[in-house]
């Protein structure tokens, strides 16, 4: 019989700090709802697995290691067993250095202890349960930001109504995956939701979770106040909430109706989901070594030529200076870790970075017949993975940056080492 412990701590931030995910700065100057850190542990036998999913922009491999270090300290579940996942929220706490916006260290480290006391709290409560998966639709909600332009360029979000548009550059993955947790009498205790659609819906300078707040909080309404969901934000990079064909752009509240859709998704598919005792656990991971791109000597010059210039735009002097910076490292590759967690016919899937749409659909393209939940933000930062013909494309996500390093192939890479997981 499987046990499971769900709990979640409150890591708001104090009002005054930076918010990361954009080119300017931004200082918090209120707060829409309040950001946490939830755990669930899944035991079978001797076997262990602990989830954690942050409402945070992204983590970097050495402080996810201090989770993973600190858990084991509270709990002595193997950090390797570890799994964690941001959901990339735009309106979260300063975790990372990002284009202005500085990491603020002291925050860091209370999360870190907020993180790894949910777990401590979640293996507390571990009692016998049960567990079923399921999979909705939520259409319409989610696009993909790169089109194709009719003089064949390709940019990244191009303006609604702009006349200049021919098609989406890339697909959407509208699935909706679910892990409903119950106990042995099949009262709900809590929920996993993976769904793929960047966290940036809210804008401005108010801490927020975003959307998977609102599902949270809907999901809480209906189940119970300790109802504890788990949100994965899915393989995103090219996708977000911008519909530029709608006559007019998202409303400042947006995130709740986007909420409001998954939750009414993961009620109506509820009653259809079999839920059972006999569900085993297994976690395996993987550490790559991804090739980093190399700056040419014309890409250095120019930089430095458009920073010198009176002339250059604020962005491209920004990242111009990020080229810079990326041109100095000394490394020319990094470890990268793929972890999955198998919990009985679903695996829980973990790329550490702004993975394309695209390489979840071949995954389950690859292994049909698995539940898949496809997590990005996960176990460390490394920017975004691309498909490798968008490198030729350009756009946004492909310029290097500290946030945007990783070797064309990276994507590919990454992925045949997550299939073969699945297979070991």
């Amino acid at each position: 019989m499987i046990r499971c412990g769900m709990s979640e701590t409150d890591i708001t931030p104090q009002l005054g700090l930076p918010i990361p995910g954009y080119l300017n700065a931004r200082f918090a100057d209120g707060i829409k709802d309040n950001l946490y850190a939830k755990a669930a542990v899944f035991r079978r036998d001797d076997e262990t697995a602990a989830l954690i999913s942050i409402d945070a922009l992204d983590f970097e491999a050495e402080d996810v290691k201090r989770i993973r270090e600190r858990v084991y300290e509270f709990t002595k579940i193997p950090e390797q067993n570890v799994m964690v996942c941001l959901t990339h929220t735009h309106t979260g706490g300063p975790v990372v250095n990002c284009f202005e916006t500085k990491r603020d260290e002291a925050y860091i480290s209370f999360l870190i202890e907020k993180a790894a006391e949910a777990v401590a709290s979640a293996d507390s409560k571990l009692k016998p349960v049960k567990l079923g998966f399921g999979k909705g639709k939520a259409e319409n909600i989610a696009f993909n930001r790169r089109y194709v332009m009719k003089d064949g360029s390709v940019k990244t979000n191009p303006g609604r109504k702009n006349p200049n548009v021919q098609k989406p550059a890339g697909p959407v993955d509208p699935d909706l995956t679910m892990m409903i947790i119950t106990d042995t009498d099949d009262r709900p205790l809590g929920a996993v939701v993976n769904f793929a659609c960047h966290l940036d819906t809210v804008g401005g300078n108010e801490f927020c979770a975003d959307y998977p707040g609102e599902l949270s909080r809907i999901l809480k309404a209906v189940y119970g106040k300790d109802f504890c969901t788990l949100f994965l934000n899915g393989f995103s990079g090219n996708i977000n909430h911008i519909d530029i064909h709608a006559e007019s752009k998202p409303d400042p509240y947006h995130y709740k109706k986007m909420g409001a859709v998954l939750a009414g998704e993961v009620i109506k598919t509820r009653p259809f989901i079999q839920c059972r005792e006999d569900v085993s656990v297994k976690v395996k991971s993987k550490i790559l070594p991804i090739p980093l791109r190399t700056v040419s000597e014309d890409e250095y010059q120019k930089a430095k030529e458009l920073l010198a210039s009176e002339d250059t735009p604020a962005i491209e002097k920004v990242f111009a200076e990020e080229l810079l910076v990326f041109s100095q490292y000394k490394t020319k590759e990094i470890p990268v870790e793929i972890q999955v967690i198998q919990i009985g016919d679903a695996f829980i899937t973990g790329f550490p970075g702004d993975i394309f749409t695209e390489f979840g659909l071949r995954i389950k393209e690859e292994k049909p017949g698995f539940v898949h939940f496809l997590s990005s933000h996960t176990n460390g930062r490394h920017g975004y993975i691309p498909v490798k013909e968008a490198f030729a494309q350009g756009g946004y996500e492909v310029r290097t940056t500290r946030s945007s390093k990783l070797a064309h192939e990276a994507g590919d890479i990454m992925t045949a080492a997550a299939i073969e997981l699945f297979s070991s």
